[in-house]
């Protein structure tokens, strides 16, 4: 069902793989993956070692239809599936064993939130994922996902990330910014050729180390009832301990515990589903 493009040398070194629309909705990695195709064929780009692998759409009928998922999250279920039982099971059972097979992933993913600014996720930290992060052009580092989920229990993490660390690989998740916006693509892009350079698969000039604010993911907030958010609030937007975020229509509220930091708000968000997550400031 998916359609993958692997580039391979002569030379051992990484292998690199590249996943795009794991969210058929987000296509800036799409667009960046395709850029990067078409290059490596004209040889304006040329692997100097390893192997390089990209999926520029991990979820084609939910890409094809622009909406996120089919039936459900694809990055919730990646895992191997015995009785894949929806669509998105089905396509993890083709994705898992590409993971399982590069030592690096690269999840590129886009947000809802006009304006929202780029990010990466690094929820299961080693030298891999640090080197790959450091080359990134991101200010903002996410960290702690795995634990909270872990803490509260309403939410399995099967996800790309968690998928590489079971088996002994690396992944990291860069979040390029607004779906739509040209910059996010131009982001995806650039973050491809970083990684490649990182591990020394193309020529490189000196690499720019770009400076990071570190955060650490505290709790994320379910849906439970009808309600909304009290302003339309971006990813990464500051918060003040004791602010009131949402109101439920029945009167209830819900406060911020700690000063910090609101993550991934969706003003849409549907009942029973993940509403917004807290983070503060952690050390560099």
């Amino acid at each position: 069902m998916i359609e993958k493009y692997e580039f391979k040398t002569a030379k051992e070194g990484m292998r690199l793989l590249v996943l795009a629309a794991v969210h058929g909705n987000e296509t800036a990695g799409t667009k960046a993956c395709q850029r990067i195709i078409e290059e490596l064929n004209q040889g304006k780009i040329v692997l100097k070692e390893g192997v390089l692998t990209l999926v520029p759409i991990c979820n084609p009928e939910a890409y094809r239809r622009d909406v996120r998922s089919v039936e459900e999250n694809l990055n919730r279920v990646m895992t191997e599936h015995k009785n894949p039982l929806t669509y998105e099971q089905k396509l993890a059972n083709e994705i898992c064993p590409l993971i399982k097979s590069h030592r690096i992933v690269l999840d590129l993913h886009s947000t809802h939130c006009q304006g929202d600014v780029p990010f990466a996720f690094c929820d299961y930290p080693d030298e891999y994922n640090k080197k790959l992060i450091a080359g990134l052009d991101v200010g903002y580092i996410l960290e702690g996902w795995p634990d909270i989920y872990k803490q509260q229990g309403a939410i399995q993490d099967y996800s790309t990330e968690h998928c590489a660390h079971n088996y002994g690989n690396t992944a990291t998740t860069l979040e390029c910014g607004y779906h739509k916006a040209p910059e996010a693509a131009e982001i995806a892009y650039q973050a491809i050729v970083s990684t490649l350079a990182v591990f020394d698969m193309i020529e490189k000039d000196a690499i720019r180390a770009y400076p990071k604010q570190h955060i650490k993911m505290e709790c994320y907030v379910i849906k439970e009832k009808e309600g909304r958010l009290c302003r339309d609030y971006k990813h990464l937007d500051c918060v003040q301990q004791g602010e009131t975020i949402a109101v439920y229509d029945d009167g209830e509220k819900l406060y911020a515990p700690n000063d910090g930091y609101i993550l991934l708000p969706n003003l849409d968000a549907e009942i029973g589903t993940e509403w917004y997550y807290l983070g503060e400031a952690a050390p560099s």
